[in-house]
């Protein structure tokens, strides 16, 4: 059976949501990073530059772009934080701040239970395809990068602040996923919201939602995808 043209449309939007949102990234970078120096004296305004640690685990699948149900998705994530706009806000400013972030993952997690995929295409008769096409459980562990993210805070300079965020990257893992007529290498995004809480003027703790898509965008002879329901739990430092 071949994937039905509306599951087909859905996954073809992945490479132009890559592209747009790097574009965005690198222009807005581009644009204001230059004139960002300074810390502003306000001991709860934003800083300037940051870093922070993050994991974050899915409770749920969707189905707005990916096919695949009941999978499970797992990150653990070391962010850079850059201050974009406004450069140094005033202790009266309260509008909404602009920061581009850029993450590491030293640790991803998937796993694919078996059934869980759509059908495949039934145009696979080769032994070795017929044998990979069976359906069994898949774990799959690696590493990504999330180099283009942004995100924008609301409140800046209260202690629980509101903020909506998206980043996009690429995430490599140790076997082919969803399996074997899948890619090790991957292309993922995220987009969700959350607040962040200032506990000292140094050390904030951030927690909120991520709806998190995986995808080989092609690559591989299939690409149902992955659309998991994150809860993101964080600390950054500033200096």
């Amino acid at each position: 059976m071949r994937p039905r043209p509306h599951a087909l449309l859905r996954t073809n939007l992945l490479p132009i949501l890559h592209a747009r949102l790097i574009v965005v990234t690198v222009l807005v970078s581009l644009g204001v990073v230059v004139p960002c120096a300074g810390q502003p004296a306000d001991s709860l305004a934003p800083s300037t530059n940051a870093v922070g640690v993050w994991a974050a685990g899915s409770f749920a699948t969707g189905r707005l772009i990916g096919n695949i149900r009941r999978a499970r998705v797992g990150l653990v994530g070391l962010r850079y934080h850059r201050l974009l706009a406004p450069a140094s806000p005033s202790p009266s400013f309260d509008g909404p701040t602009l920061t581009y972030t850029a993450d590491l993952l030293p640790v991803l997690f998937l796993s694919i239970p078996s059934g869980a995929l759509p059908a495949l295409p039934s145009d696979e008769s080769s032994p070795a395809r017929m044998s990979s096409s069976r359906p069994q459980d898949r774990t799959a562990v690696g590493v990504g990068v999330r180099p283009a993210g942004l995100r924008l805070t609301y409140r800046p300079h209260k202690r629980v602040q509101p903020f909506v965020a998206g980043s996009t990257g690429l995430a490599f893992f140790d076997r082919s996923v969803p399996n074997a007529l899948g890619r090790s290498l991957n292309f993922m995004f995220d987009l969700g919201a959350g607040v962040r809480v200032v506990l000292t003027p140094t050390l904030t703790l951030t927690a909120g939602y991520r709806y998190h898509h995986l995808s080989n965008g092609f690559r591989g002879q299939i690409n149902p995808g992955v659309d998991a329901n994150l809860f993101r739990l964080g600390v950054t430092a500033s200096p």
